[in-house]
């Protein structure tokens, strides 16, 4: 996966990602597909990465993902909001409140969830600067 350094701050490096008619002729990382067609069509997508390769703004450079990100992921996306969210829903119905009452706390406790996650995980990637490529890429 390729992109274009937009900017460079504490370590981080903020990339767009290019995709190119390449991705479409063999095994690729899915991103340009996933994030709206291939080459050509996909909207601009902007990312976060670990600038392990010195990148300056304005650099085309090869990334790459860290290893089980995908897992990673989900288990902060999904899983930890969902476990609050029952647990808090047990703990209700525990007190003996109404249904109602406890849908809304379950809620509130998976929206307080959620509202940590993204405070604490601000600036959390499994993205990387791999390498800084040489020659610039091909636009279609």
């Amino acid at each position: 996966m390729y992109g274009r350094v937009h900017a460079v701050r504490k370590g981080l490096a903020e990339i767009m990602v290019v995709c190119e008619d390449e991705a479409l002729k063999g095994p690729h990382c899915g991103f340009c597909s996933a994030s709206g067609g291939g080459a050509g069509k996909a909207k601009n997508e902007t990312i976060l990465a670990r600038n392990d390769a010195g990148a300056t703004a304005g650099t085309i450079v090869e990334l790459s993902i860290g290893e089980h990100a995908e897992l990673k992921a989900a288990l902060i996306l999904f899983v930890i909001p969902l476990s609050t969210f029952i647990l808090a829903l047990i703990a209700a119905a525990a007190v003996q409140l109404p249904l109602l009452q406890a849908a809304g706390t379950g809620g509130a406790v998976l929206l307080l969830t959620l509202v940590v996650l993204k405070a604490v995980l601000r600036n959390k990637t499994y993205h990387r600067v791999v390498r800084v490529v040489p020659k610039p890429l091909k636009h279609g």
